[in-house]
């Protein structure tokens, strides 16, 4: 499994929409030329697909990427939160299939720790 991009999400990527990393976009997401916007489906850890939009500005030096469309569905039935990581890897035999994994930021013992959610 290959990391590609990890974020701790703020209130905007828990209410509204989730800022993609431009970096990371720009090496693993090839958008078509004059398009804005691409689908791609990523699976979390139950096996299940989902689909999510990755949309840029138009016309601009700093794309700012965001995804979009089947995010916020994926933040309610995750339970998300702020402070929350989300991590996108690439997984399967030939680092073929995008997987995304969800993780807690808990205290036990005094300690903190990454928990799977």
């Amino acid at each position: 499994m290959k990391e590609l991009c990890s974020k701790i999400l703020t209130a905007t990527d828990v209410g509204v929409r989730f800022s993609f990393p431009t970096a990371t976009m720009r090496e693993h997401f090839k958008l078509l030329e004059g398009s804005q916007s691409l689908d791609f489906q990523v699976m979390d850890k139950y096996s299940k697909v989902w689909t999510f939009r990755l949309y840029t500005r138009k016309n601009d030096g700093h794309p700012k990427p965001v995804l979009t469309k089947g995010w916020l569905d994926f933040v309610k039935r995750m339970g998300l939160k702020v402070g929350d990581k989300v991590i996108f890897v690439l997984h399967g035999n030939h680092n073929d299939h995008l997987g995304i994994l969800v993780k807690r930021n808990i205290k036990l013992l005094g300690s903190e720790h990454w928990a799977d959610l």
